[in-house]
């Protein structure tokens, strides 16, 4: 097309041109002035030397502009060409652009010193040991499509090496008003606010008993869709149920199940809540049955000189049915001269049914029902400075919830060691901390945490923590 106007145009220029030439001739050699001869023969020369060099007969200009059209084909294809790729470069350039500022990288670490009370020389268990040590370290990697999402994320700590957390392929919505959300891999179990919460958020440095309790990890695989309608929220989820969530779990006797449940029941959880910018809460349901490993497996052993063959043991199982529900709310204000001020509160129950299994009948002893909540209040203090303040209880084993003959020690019910004595079991800790903010980038926090035992004397057994986050 472009060609095309530039030959139009130079064809234009020579027909204009030839009749230019012709009536500069014409005013050159015929004008008379009325005046006086002498201005006619003065300017008379003058246009004849000048007319013939600039403005050639028609003729000679029309056959100049048809031996130039040919050249300029050729030039004007060449450009082209050029432009054409350059333009090819440009769009792939741009396509690579668009496609990175659809993927973000982000992480944190936390650098910790925890100062336990009760801590003793030796190897005990290590989280009740003073030490430095690093609590997180996340690296995770997001990319936001229009109808695709991928989420990847590791954690590299001291506690557990470095493990899997997120790996989240997500099918997104964007034909109906109610934004749905498919994911199917390894996500966080959509239950309450405090599992839901980053632990780059948490303004206390763990979370709170009840969910440590209920919760020893807060991850699962499976499938989840999530859903939002104006104020509504709604995430459900059918995942393993390999001890509720938790990452690579462990029994009592320390049977890693690599997040894998060993029987086919799964598990379904879910929360439906409000979000109204100032107040957002919930209720949450989990409910599924799993296996619990009783005894473990003892391979054969050969036959010695000695000691004869002993022939292997397969492991034994308990059989449960689980079900827990939840209530969360959570509310901020902003506070005059001082700032932002949030209140949270969480209440968990749930409930533990021993079933026959393998032609075990099921044992009533073994059911338990607990109950535990939480209160958090957080003041901010300009954009540098804020304080927290948590309340939190976990009673595993409420009272009057199981017979009084399942606490006979001669009957080895229930271990003594297992329940302290009946219903002595509640624990209530309280915890201060100190945040300062040195940028959007950087908190440190300064934490003490007291907890209460239901039952004895007062342990010594407080915690003081420093912690420093750098994210990203």
């Amino acid at each position: 097309m472009k060609k095309r106007q530039i030959q139009g145009t130079l064809l234009a220029i020579s027909l204009l041109a030839a009749p230019a030439a012709l009536a500069q001739e014409t005013v050159g050699a015929g004008s008379q002035d009325a005046a006086t001869g002498e201005a006619q023969q003065v300017m008379a020369p003058a246009v004849e030397a000048v007319a013939p060099a600039v403005s050639p007969p028609a003729a000679e200009t029309s056959a100049s502009v048809a031996r130039m059209v040919p050249a300029l084909d050729e030039r004007l294809g060449a450009v082209e060409s050029k432009l054409a790729g350059t333009e090819a470069k440009a769009e792939a350039a741009q396509s690579i652009v668009d496609g990175l500022k659809k993927i973000k990288i982000s992480g944190f670490v936390q650098g910790r010193y925890e100062y336990h009370q009760d801590a003793a020389n030796g190897w005990s268990n290590y989280r009740d040991e003073d030490r430095f040590y690093v609590r997180h370290g996340y690296l995770g990697a997001k990319y936001d499509g229009k109808n695709a999402e991928y989420f990847l994320q590791i954690d590299a700590n001291n506690n557990e090496g470095v493990v899997l957390k997120d790996a989240e392929a997500t099918l997104v919505d964007t034909w109906t008003p109610f934004h749905l959300r498919l994911t199917l891999g390894q996500f966080k179990l959509p239950f309450g606010y405090e599992i839901l919460q980053s632990d780059a958020d948490r303004e206390l440095p763990e979370r709170s008993q009840v969910v440590l309790g209920l919760f020893p990890g807060d991850r699962d695989r499976g499938v989840r869709l999530q859903g939002s309608y104006r104020t509504f929220r709604m995430s459900v989820a059918l995942v393993n149920g390999a001890s509720f969530g938790q990452k690579d779990p462990s029994n009592y006797q320390g049977v890693v199940q690599n997040g894998y449940d060993p029987n086919g029941f799964k598990t379904v959880v879910g929360r439906l809540g409000a979000d109204l910018g100032w107040l957002v809460g919930g209720v949450s349901g989990m409910w599924g049955r799993t296996l619990d490993t009783a005894v473990l497996p003892i391979p054969a052993t050969p036959a010695t000189a000695t000691t004869p063959a002993i022939p292997a043991t397969p492991a034994s199982y308990l059989y449960y049915e689980q079900l827990r529900l939840g209530v969360d709310v959570q509310g901020y204000l902003d506070v005059p001269s001082v700032g932002g001020l949030a209140l949270k509160g969480e209440l968990i129950w749930a409930r533990r049914h021993n079933l026959d299994y393998s032609g075990v009948p099921a044992n009533d002893c073994l059911d338990r029902t607990s109950l535990g909540w939480m209160v958090t209040v957080v003041q901010n203090i300009g954009p540098y400075l804020g304080v927290a303040l948590r309340l939190d209880q976990y009673d595993p084993l409420l009272s009057g919830s199981l017979d009084a003959r399942c606490y006979d020690n001669t009957l080895m019910v229930i271990p003594s060691a297992a329940i302290k004595s009946r219903d002595m079991d509640r624990l209530t800790r309280l915890g201060v901390a100190l945040l300062l903010y040195g940028s959007a980038n950087i908190k440190l926090t300064l934490s003490y945490e007291h907890p209460w035992e239901q039952e004895g004397a007062k342990l010594s057994n407080d915690i003081v923590t420093a912690q420093l986050q750098a994210r990203f």
